[in-house]
């Protein structure tokens, strides 16, 4: 094999290595990956990204960016701000969570407080709320 046949062999290979790891790193870029915050006293902004969040710590300071598909905070204690979830499920206690579109909300925990401003589609979301002293309502 001459040296010129060589090279061309090894540039073709790494045009098509190359184009293999945008390709991945491209769809890995649309779907965000599940997260899970089980630390006490954090401080933390997350891009949901289509992503599952749970929250299993107490006292956290959070923010949720982008879309959000499942919420869930059996923590206590947090205050947790989102853009978009679609189901939010809380069974901790004494949480203050704001959201500004949500499609589904369910507690089974107590005291929480959970406000959203607007429902998937114009229509209110679905809840349903099992614990007690749960104050679940419209806000700004």
């Amino acid at each position: 094999m001459n040296p010129r046949s060589a090279k061309l062999i090894v540039v073709t290979t790494c045009v098509f290595m190359f184009a293999g790891y945008l390709s991945h790193k491209g769809s890995a870029l649309g779907q965000g990956k599940d997260v899970t915050i089980s630390e006490d006293d954090q401080t933390t902004t997350l891009d949901c990204n289509g992503s599952d969040i749970a929250v299993s710590g107490d006292d956290n300071k959070i923010t949720l960016k982008g879309e959000c598909r499942k919420l869930t905070v059996s923590g206590d204690d947090n205050t947790i701000n989102a853009v978009m979830v679609t189901e939010l499920t809380v069974s901790g206690d004494d949480n203050n969570i704001k959201v500004e579109t949500v499609a589904r909300i369910s507690t089974s925990g107590d005291d929480n407080n959970i406000t959203w401003k607007a429902g998937v589609g114009g229509k209110p979301p679905d809840i349903s709320s099992g614990g007690d002293d749960n104050k679940i309502k419209q806000g700004n």
